[in-house]
Parts: structure tokens; sequence; C-alpha cells
């Protein structure tokens, strides 16, 4: 009976592993959907409000998720404070303090961090412009995460479950 239910047991813990990683797809999604809605609140604040970086940045702040807006306010904040006079070592500084805890990869971290370094430098029309190139870049990010994640997802479920059939198998 014992033997049964830890079996069982191993099988659940399997099961859930799987939809556990499963649900990390979906929030890495979300995520990147997050970010892609930071890029267009930047360029309306620097296209329509005609803000500078800080303020946008502070701006965009309010209007967006809590896991991007810890880090836009500490960037609007070095910026007005001018801690560090490169605008691209804020974003970088701030991207690796407070985008840890987001459902993003080290690559895409990266990516984000190398905003600065696009926008600091040049005039509203350039960064309007970088501004675009990223938003298009993190629109294909969503499109091909989206596109494998139907298969992706079926894969952990059923590797999940295959692994605790088998493991509830050896211990039965």
């Amino acid at each position: 009976m014992l033997r049964a239910i830890g079996a069982f047991l191993v099988f659940l813990a399997s099961a859930g592993m799987g939809c556990q990683e499963s649900r990390k797809l979906s929030e890495h999604i979300q995520a990147l959907e997050e970010f892609l809605q930071v890029i267009i609140c930047l360029k309306g604040e620097i296209r329509y409000g005609g803000s500078s970086l800080p303020d946008a940045f502070r701006e965009t702040a309010m209007h967006c998720s809590e896991g991007y807006a810890a880090f836009l306010k500490a960037v609007s904040e070095k910026m007005e404070n001018r801690q560090v006079e490169d605008p691209g070592r804020i974003i970088q500084q701030c991207a690796k303090k407070y985008l840890k805890e987001n459902a993003l990869s080290a690559e895409e971290q990266e990516r984000i961090a190398q905003l600065g370094e696009r926008l600091g430098y040049l005039d509203r029309e350039m960064q309007l412009r970088q501004l675009s190139l990223y938003e298009d870049e993190f629109e294909r990010m969503i499109q091909k995460a989206k596109e494998d994640a139907p298969a992706k997802k079926k894969l952990y479920h059923s590797l999940g479950v295959l692994g605790g059939a088998m493991l509830a198998i050896l211990f039965w």
C-alpha cells in the first residue's frame, strides 16, 4: 500500500514538474510582451510627449507592469542625478540589478541592457528609429516564442508524465 502511494506521489511530482516548465514558457512570452509594451510607451513619450530620456523612462514606469516599473524608475533617477554619465552604463547596471526576476533569458536581458548604448547619444529622431528597431526585434522574438510554445508545452507535459510513469514503475 505504501509503495503504491509512493509511486503515485512520484508520478504526480514528475507531472507537476512538466506543468511548471510549461508555465515558465507562458511567463516568458508574457515578459516579452510586457517589454514590448515598454518600448511602445517609450516611443510615445519621446515622440508625442517630447520628453527627455529621464522623463520618458519615469513616465513609462507609471504605465507598465511592476516587473519593469522598478527598472525604469531606477534608470530615470540615475539619469537625472547623473550618477553615471553614460546612459548605456546606467541601463546596463539597472538591467542587471532589476531584471533578474523576470522570465527573460540571459540573451534577452543583454539586449535590453544594450538599449542604452543606442539611445543615449542620439537626437530624438534617431532614438525613435532605434526604439522601432527594438520593437521589431521583440515582435519577432514574441512571434517565434509563440510558434514554438505549443510543441514545447506538449513536450514538457509528456516528459513529465512519462518520466513520472517510468519512475513509478521503477519504484514499484
